[in-house]
Parts: structure tokens; C-alpha cells; sequence
């Protein structure tokens, strides 16, 4: 009978991370070490809780999450924020039973007072562990993705694509919109700004501009941008990791969408994908309510694909007071990220 323990990660052990976790074939820049950083940089109410899983004496796999303080005596623990893939990674193709980790997390949340305790697992890890959550009393939310596989081969994916994304691409050449990818501070700044005008549009709460600027510097992201005679005009930030690249924060300029710049954006992401030899592209999950993006992603043939989150609140009474304070402190925040 195997024996498996959870170990802290460190700084003397973190350099073991990124290794381990490349392994793991589900993980995407949202597992990696630079992300816990980032995160931990940007959000001072994010306390990174990442352990490595051990099969005997082998280090097999690792557990991201943390701990969200939002206010005094009130802590929640998470394995990945805003409904982002964390939960069980091993390494290879991996099975093991869940329960004694599960176990373990629930006597931290019990010895620390943590009130909830939510996972949010990979589609492949909802359909193998999810009835292991059900059976321990967690409550399901169900949520859903789209993801691109590419094969590495640009012309069969161009030839897949609904005609009107190629319309739309070749709309965007013949206008003069040019895409390149950007690290500069200045381009950030600008994509910043027109992107909080986007989420402001779409009535959305917006991502600090410290959290991009690091995941740049650490090598670990993107910024696509799209100009027209000099001007940007659109512009989308992803992710890079392991086989998958991730489709993150979206900004445009309403007044030259005709131009069809998104489109291009995406085309020239998913071209860069298969050139570097990344497996999937990853265009995010998606509100159910939000037919018209749902439907734009799958004209690049994205497939839905299902995952799920499991949650447990272990301190009702404190959940409750958190849950009554959370659409006032967004609202702060989200003043806070567009006046700053």
C-alpha cells in the first residue's frame, strides 16, 4: 500500500516545481512557480499554499493553491483563484486515490480556521477524482472551457476555421493591421489602458497591471498587439506553458473593429502556437449566458470542454459574512485598479 505525504514547497525545494510540473500533463502557465509568484506580487491577500506531492520517497506530483484574506478573520482556501484549472497534478498519466490529500487539506482548513475550501480540477481530473469530491460532501459547480488542439500544423487549422475567420483575417491584412508581440513597458501601458476600458465596457473586474508586468518579465507571457498606421487598435495578453498556450485579457478599440483585429490577433497567436510547437490553445472559459463569445471561439473549431470546481464550507457562519461584503469590496477594487 503506498504511502502519500504532502511537503510545503520552499525556497531551498521550489527549484523542483517547474520540473515536476512539466511532467504533468494537464498544467498550464496557471500551475507554474512564476504564476505563484506573480499572484503573490500583485495581491497581498493571496498567501500561495503550494506542496509537493510524495508516492513513498518519490516526489510524484504537486498541489497548487492559497489562501485568500480578503478581510480580517475571514480566510478561504482555494486551489486556484477565479475558477482557474488547480486541484491534483502528477506526473505522466498518473492515478492515484485523492482522499488522503483531500483529507489532508480539510485538517489544515480545520487547525487554521480556514471557512471554505474549493478545488477547481482539470477536465481530465473532474471526470477521474469528482465522484471522490461528491462522495466526501463537496458541492459541484460546473463550468467549461474551449480548447484548440493543434497538431502543430497551421494549414489544416486555417482550412478548419469557419470561413468568416478567414474573411475576417484576410479583412484585417488587407486594412493594414499589423500584429507583432510586444515585452516593452510602453506597449503594456498602452494595451493597459485601452484593456480597462474594455472590461469597464463589459461591466467586468479588472487585472492588475503589476500582475502582466511580471508575468512578462519572468518569460512566462505574451502581448500580442495589433496597429493600424501606427496606432494600436487591439491587443491580447496570454500565457505560455508546458503544451498549452492560454488566451487571458482581451482589449479592443470599438471604433476600429471593422478592422478586424481581434480575428488577426488570434490567428497570429494560434500560428505562433503551432510553430513553437505548443499542443493545445487554451480560449478560456466562458459565462454560459454569453452565447456570441461562446459562438466566436468555436469558429476557430475550439471544442467545448467541461471541468468543474468542488467546494466545502467548513465555517458557514464566517462564509456567510464574506459572501454579504464581496460585491462592495469588488467595487472598490475594481475603482481602485481603473483610477490607479
Amino acid at each position: 500500500m503506498h504511502v502519500y505525504t504532502l511537503d510545503p514547497l520552499t525556497p531551498q525545494n521550489q527549484d523542483k516545481w517547474d520540473a515536476i510540473l512539466r511532467e504533468c500533463p494537464d498544467t498550464t502557465a496557471f500551475q507554474s512557480l512564476a504564476w505563484r509568484d506573480a499572484l503573490a506580487n500583485a495581491f497581498s491577500q493571496l498567501i500561495p499554499t503550494y506542496l509537493l506531492i510524495n508516492q513513498d520517497d518519490s516526489v510524484i506530483g504537486g498541489l497548487p493553491g492559497f489562501v485568500f484574506q480578503p478581510i480580517p478573520g475571514i480566510r478561504l482556501w482555494h486551489s486556484m483563484p477565479w475558477n482557474l484549472f488547480g486541484g491534483i497534478h502528477l506526473i505522466g498519466s498518473g492515478q492515484i486515490n485523492p482522499e488522503p490529500l483531500i483529507r489532508s487539506i480539510e485538517t489544515e482548513a480545520a487547525a487554521k480556521g480556514w471557512c471554505e475550501i474549493r478545488w477547481t480540477l482539470t477536465p481530465n481530473r473532474t471526470a477521474t477524482d469528482g465522484d471522490f469530491f461528491a462522495d466526501m460532501g463537496y458541492s459541484r459547480t460546473d463550468h467549461f472551457t474551449h480548447l484548440l488542439k493543434t497538431k502543430g500544423d497551421v494549414e489544416s487549422l486555417w482550412h478548419a476555421y469557419n470561413k468568416r475567420v478567414r474573411g475576417a483575417v484576410r479583412k484585417a491584412e488587407k486594412s493594414g493591421v499589423i500584429v507583432t508581440d510586444t515585452d516593452s513597458e510602453e506597449a503594456l501601458s498602452t494595451f493597459y489602458d485601452m484593456y480597462l476600458m474594455t472590461v469597464k465596457r463589459l461591466d467586468g473586474t479588472p487585472k492588475p497591471q503589476v500582475l502582466m508586468r511580471t508575468l512578462l518579465h519572468r518569460k512566462i507571457a505574451k502581448l500580442a498587439i495589433a496597429t493600424h498606421r501606427g496606432t494600436m487598435i487591439a491587443g491580447l495578453f496570454y500565457l505560455r506553458f508546458n503544451k498549452t498556450v492560454t488566451l487571458w485579457c482581451e482589449a479592443s478599440v470599438p471604433a476600429f473593429l471593422k478592422y478586424r483585429p481581434n480575428n488577426a490577433i488570434f490567428h497570429h497567436i494560434i500560428t505562433q502556437a503551432c510553430h513553437e510547437q505548443y499542443e493545445w490553445v487554451d480560449f478560456g472559459a466562458s459565462p454560459p449566458e454569453n452565447t456570441g463569445l461562446i459562438a466566436h471561439k468555436e469558429q476557430y473549431r475550439a471544442r467545448r470542454t467541461d471541468f468543474a470546481s468542488y467546494t466545502k464550507v467548513v465555517s458557514p457562519l464566517k462564509k456567510a459574512l464574506w459572501t454579504k461584503s464581496e460585491g462592495a469590496l469588488r467595487q472598490i477594487y475594481t475603482w481602485m485598479q481603473r483610477s490607479g
